[in-house]
């Protein structure tokens, strides 16, 4: 997957780019610069002549962007669906059968942001090329 993005901050090796909304629109002159700014990430970065204020393009795997599609659509949707038969065949009511299966996907909801933070941050920060730099 190709995006690009304004580089905001550089310490040491890591670089922080502030990415560009990846639509139609988003190419567009007719709204402002800040409009077009989606979010932050960060990578480590073997590139030396990327300054503050550089445009770059970078790539990231497609199996790790399939892989955190899958994570975050998926999973909870199957502990959702898993609390619910596990609550129906503990004979509770239906009411409480919905009910803990929304607190499954509470609880999904949370070990993915805890995933996120600790173990796929790290694993994607490595796996980002560099393909080109504009300079500003």
């Amino acid at each position: 997957m190709k995006s690009s993005g304004l580089v905001k901050k550089i310490v040491g090796s890591k670089v922080t780019v502030s990415m560009y909304k990846e639509s139609a629109c988003s190419h567009c002159s007719k709204c402002s610069d800040s409009a077009k700014i989606a979010n932050d990430f960060t990578f480590i970065s073997n590139v030396d002549n990327i300054k503050i204020g550089d445009i770059i393009t970078f790539e990231m795997e497609d199996n790790q962007v399939f892989k955190a599609a899958i994570i975050v659509y998926i999973i909870p949707l199957i502990f959702m669906f898993l609390t619910y038969f596990i609550a129906s065949n503990m004979g509770l009511s239906e009411g409480e059968c919905i009910g803990a299966s929304f607190s499954g996907l509470v609880i999904a909801f949370i070990g993915i942001f805890f995933y996120d933070k600790f173990v796929v941050k790290n694993k994607m920060e490595k796996s980002v090329k560099i393909i080109d730099i504009e300079k500003r």
